[in-house]
């Protein structure tokens, strides 16, 4: 049996001042979902102005995958921080369109258009 960390791997990044950028590379489903949920909440730690989920290197998004993706935009709503996604390969971008959740998780084509959607909230 493979093991969460073989399926996926988590960077964080601060590309600039108050913005927290995670990259999950790899499948974010049951098994690896709660890496990326690690990862935002030690984000929201440093109490940034943003955190924003790079979906670029996701290579499938299952159901718990949104679940965390929804979770984590309560979280920094709550804590006071702006969320936003972008990027992503054709298999995520659809499903983000199938499900409506795309505007939700204020998804752009890139860091700067995700980080305009946080203007418009």
């Amino acid at each position: 049996m493979e093991e969460p960390f073989d399926l996926l791997q988590v960077a964080v990044s601060e590309p600039r001042p108050g913005v927290v950028v995670v990259a999950p590379v790899g499948e974010v489903d049951v098994a690896t979902s709660g890496m990326v949920r690690e990862a935002v909440s030690h984000a929201l730690d440093s109490r940034p102005q943003c955190i924003v989920v790079d979906l670029r290197g996701v290579t499938f998004c299952g159901s718990t995958g949104l679940v965390v993706l929804l979770d984590a935009r309560n979280a920094a709503e709550d804590a006071g921080v702006g969320f936003g996604t972008f990027g992503g390969r054709q298999i995520v971008r659809r499903v983000l369109e199938i499900t409506g959740l795309g505007p939700l998780l204020r998804h752009g084509e890139d860091l700067d258009q995700a980080l305009a959607a946080q203007q418009s909230w």
